[in-house]
C-alpha cells in the first residue's frame, strides 16, 4: 500500500511491518521447521519411552501372578510344607528336617524360596495393603523358619529387595 506526504511516495507505515513479519517468517522458515521437527522427535521418544516402561511393568505385574499361581498351587500339592502351623508334620529347624527327612526340608526351603521370590515381585511391582494382606496370611506359617538361625544365616534374604526385607521384618 503507497501513499503520499510531501509529494514523497512511500510505503504505508502498517504496510511495511506486516511485510518485516512475514519476510521474517520466510527468512527462519528453515530453522522454525527444525524445531518443530525436534519438538515432535521429543514427544515421540517421550511417548515411546512412556510405552516402554508401561510394558515392562505390565510384563512384570504378569510375572508376578504367574508367581503367584504357582505358590498357590504347590500349596495345595504340598499341604506340610505350605502351613507347618496346621502340624501336619515334624519341623525340626535345628536339624533341617520334616518328619525325620532332610530331602522334604530341602524341598520345604525351596518352597518358602518360591514364595518369597513371588512376595519380593510383588512388593516391587504393586505394593498395595490388599497384596500385603495375601503376602502376609502365606508368610505368616513360616515364621518359625524365616527366624530360625539356619535361615538367618544363610544369606537367602541377600537375593532379595529392600521392600521385602523390610517386610519380612514386620511378621
Amino acid at each position: 500500500m503507497h501513499y503520499a506526504i510531501g509529494g514523497r511516495v512511500g510505503r504505508h507505515p502498517v504496510a511495511s511491518v506486516g511485510v518485516m513479519r512475514g519476510s521474517w517468517l520466510w527468512q527462519n522458515a528453515d530453522t522454525l521447521a527444525a524445531v518443530v521437527t525436534a519438538i515432535a522427535a521429543l514427544v515421540a521418544l517421550l511417548y515411546a519411552h512412556l510405552q516402554i516402561t508401561e510394558a515392562r511393568r505390565a510384563e512384570r505385574k504378569a510375572n508376578a501372578n504367574e508367581l503367584w499361581r504357582e505358590t498357590l498351587r504347590l500349596g495345595f500339592e504340598n499341604p506340610k510344607l505350605s502351613d507347618p502351623s496346621l502340624k501336619l508334620a515334624e519341623f525340626d529347624y535345628d536339624k533341617l528336617t520334616i518328619d525325620g527327612s532332610r530331602e522334604l526340608f530341602q524341598k520345604y526351603e525351596i518352597y518358602v524360596d518360591t514364595v518369597l521370590n513371588a512376595s519380593d515381585e510383588i512388593l516391587e511391582i504393586s505394593p498395595t495393603e490388599p497384596w500385603r494382606t495375601s503376602l502376609r496370611i502365606q508368610l505368616l506359617p513360616h515364621r518359625d523358619y524365616l527366624l530360625s538361625p539356619h535361615f538367618k544365616q544363610s544369606g537367602y534374604l541377600d537375593q532379595y529387595g529392600t521392600k521385602l526385607r523390610s517386610f519380612l521384618g514386620e511378621i
